[in-house]
Order: structure tokens, then sequence, then C-alpha cells
């Protein structure tokens, strides 16, 4: 979400402007639109050029929009990069998205200020009466709620849909949510068995975060991870994970001392200088050798940034853990990367393994795979395996690993412990 600083006066007289535009259009029983047009990080430009500037290049952006629609009190400033816009008559979202257009057109036209050139980035949210009331108030919150959308998608134009506001809101409450999970220990690890196809005896798990939540019952990660990351509250959630699997993992090296535990961690926080020191840290409280743990990361994250995430991966490899390079196949890697990358396992993606014996060009990518591990020293782990025999052509293909709900699906700690009894 981006952070929009308004000046309240303008604000206000907005509303006075759109208040009587509406009131007109409820009368002559046509519509009204509104469009809410920011410019990406305009803000940052003042680093580099000063207020003054910043100011100017403001000014100019204004004078653009006037041009196009001709009328001054048609186009509002209520921050130097946010812009308000009001369409008096609009025959439907088709001809206010037209508009939008336009707008755009003009104002990601490179500006020149005394010391350079700037193009622009802007973003356009759309409402109208047409989904709104003829209230100012509404019918500005619902621009902006589509602005908003746009933003986090990477859209310069969007137009207001009911879900967008749907959609918020349940992200607002599930942010507010996931800091009272974690006080309340409403998380809980659950653990996907991980076989030795060689001795096909239990040599490890990966451990999966579960949210048990008390109105809405089991959240999945694939839905709360995502908001957490958006919110920053994924390193919170990370450091419970560490601490909850490396205690956990003590408990379970006194029955099995060879036992191995992966645990997930995303983009975000191998972005952060704190990620070694808590791993650093929760190993020494718990007296776990760094060789029983495993870190996991996608391929995708380390190509996100791969100088800085390499370097991370290299502190971690240097405690003794182990690196995992998970969905590996489906990423965008370089073979110039993949030599640097200092991992001992890669995981073949699911997608490959699922359709291995009907369809040749999985089979022959699962082979790659693991030749070109053998030739790197690395382990292979095939996940999603779900009926024999995939695991035995898996098993001819020469992996390491097998992970899948041919053994089991991921089970909470003691019934996990009970599994392992008796595989």
């Amino acid at each position: 979400m981006s952070l929009i600083i308004e000046n309240k006066p303008q604000r206000q007289k907005l509303y006075t402007y759109l208040a009587s535009y509406l009131k007109q259009a409820e009368n002559d029983n046509h519509h009204t639109g509104l469009l809410f047009l920011k410019i990406r990080d305009l803000r940052q430009l003042e680093i580099n050029i000063g207020y003054d500037a910043l100011e100017l290049i403001s000014k100019k952006i204004q004078a653009r929009l006037l041009f196009c629609m001709k009328t001054f009190e048609l186009v509002l400033p209520i921050a130097l990069d946010t812009f308000v816009i009001i369409i008096p008559k609009v025959l439907n979202q088709g001809h206010s998205q037209m508009i939008a257009e336009r707008l755009l057109r003009e104002v990601q036209a490179p500006i020149k200020t005394s010391d350079d050139t700037v193009k622009l980035t802007p973003i356009v949210g759309i409402a109208s009466t047409e989904t709104a009331s003829y209230d100012e108030k509404e019918l500005y919150l619902n621009a902006l709620i589509a602005f908003e959308s746009g933003n986090a998608n990477d859209a310069s134009c969007t137009i207001y849909d009911a879900e967008f506001k749907r959609q918020m809101k349940k992200i607002w409450n599930v942010k507010k949510d996931i800091d009272l999970a974690i006080h309340d220990n409403q998380f809980e690890l659950f653990f996907q068995p991980k076989i030795d196809l060689k001795r096909m005896t239990v040599c490890g798990a990966e451990a999966l975060i579960r949210w048990f939540h008390p109105q809405h019952g089991m959240i999945s990660p694939l839905e709360f991870i995502p908001i957490a990351e958006e919110s920053g509250q994924i390193h919170s959630i990370t450091e419970w994970v560490v601490k909850s699997a490396l205690q956990y993992l003590s408990q379970i090296l006194q029955e099995m001392p060879e036992f191995v535990l992966s645990i997930n961690i995303c983009a975000n926080d191998l972005d952060s200088p704190e990620l070694i020191f808590l791993v650093e840290d929760s190993l020494s409280i718990w007296n776990v050798p760094a060789e029983n743990l495993v870190i996991e990361v996608t391929e995708s994250t380390i190509m996100r940034d791969a100088k800085s995430t390499l370097q991370q991966l290299e502190k971690i490899r240097r405690l003794g853990v182990g690196i995992s390079i998970d969905d590996f196949g489906t990423g965008y890697s370089s073979l110039a990367y993949f030599k640097k990358i200092p991992a001992t396992e890669l995981k073949i993606d699911k997608s490959f393994v699922d359709n291995l014996l009907e369809n040749s060009s999985d089979r022959h990518i699962v082979s790659l795979i693991i030749f070109l591990a053998r030739r790197f020293d690395l382990k292979v782990v095939a996940e999603g395996i779900e009926v024999k025999e995939v695991l035995e052509e898996i098993c001819n293909l020469q992996a390491d690993y097998a992970q899948g709900f041919y053994f089991s699906k991921p089970l909470c700690y003691e019934d996990f412990m009970k599994w392992c009894e008796t595989f």
C-alpha cells in the first residue's frame, strides 16, 4: 500500500466541488466519474533534484491535466504527487477509462527541469456513480480503493470493483490477527516426512506452518504468508518458525540422531541481516548441530536479487547449515549463477513429478536435474510422490530422497513421531 500525504483543505475543497456536481448529476439522471491519479515514487526524486524542482514538476503535471480537462476546477491537487480529476458527466465505464488513458499519456511524457529530464509513472484509480451512490465521500473512497488495487498489481489504470473493498478488508483483518496469532500461539508446525530412497527410511522432514484461527479455522499459508510479507510481519513469523522448529528438532534428535529438518525461508527474510543471528542463536539455545538443519529457498527467490541473496546463503552455509533449492526447474536461473549457489540439495518441483510416467519431457527434465546435481555433488529430493509407480521411476532415476502423500501428508508433531515409529 502507498502512503497518501494529503492537503486536508484541498480534500474539503474536493468534497465541496464534487457534491455540487453529484447533486446536478442526480437531478439530471446521469453519472459522474472520479479519477484518483498518483505519481509513483515522485517523492524519491526530491533526494536527487531537491524540493523546488519537485514542486515545479508537480505544477507541470497539473498544467498537463488542466490542458486535457479544460476546466480549472475539475483538477484538484491534494498532494505534490496526487491529483483528483472530476468527470462531470460519463456515459459508461469505458468513457471514464478513455479519459484516464489520455491523462496517463500526457503525464508520462518526459518533463524537463533545469538540470535533467524526468519520465514519470502515473497510476489511476477510476470510480463513478454507476457503482456508488451520489455521495462525494463514497465516490472518492472507491477511486482510492481502485488506485490501491492497481498499485498493488502494477496496473496503470484500474476501474473500481466492489470485490477490491472486500479483499482489502480481508487483508486488513489478517494483518491484525497475525500479531495476535503469534502472541496467543495459534500457529503450529506440521512435518512432511522425507524418505531416504536407498535405505527406505525416514531421514528427515520439512517443517510447515499452519494457522488455526479461533473463528475462521485453518488459514492456508498461501493466504497469509504473502500478506505477512507485504506488511513486514513475515520476520516475526519466521522467528517463531525457526525457534519452534529447532526446539522440536532437539527432541527428535534424541530418538533419531541423523534426522535433518528443513525450514522454508522467503525472499524478505533473506534480505534481513537478522536472519543469520536468528539461526545461529537458535542452534545454540537448543544445542542442535548445524548439519541437522536445512534452509530451503526457492529458485525464484535466489534470482530476485542474486548477488545479495548469494552473500546471505554463503553466511548460512558457513554456519554448517544445509541449503536446499526448492521448486528447482520452475525459475529462470542461469548456470552462471547456479554454480555460485552454496547449495547442498535440489528439490525437483511437483509439477515435473506429477506427469513423470505420461510425459516424456517431464521425465527428461527430472533426469537432467538429477544428472546436473550429481555433477555439482548435490543431493536430490523429489517432491509430490503420490503413487507407487512414480516412486519406482524416481528410484530408477536415482534421486536421493522423496516426499509426498504416498508416504504421508504433513502431520502435527505427536502424529509425526508415531508415524515414524511404524514406517
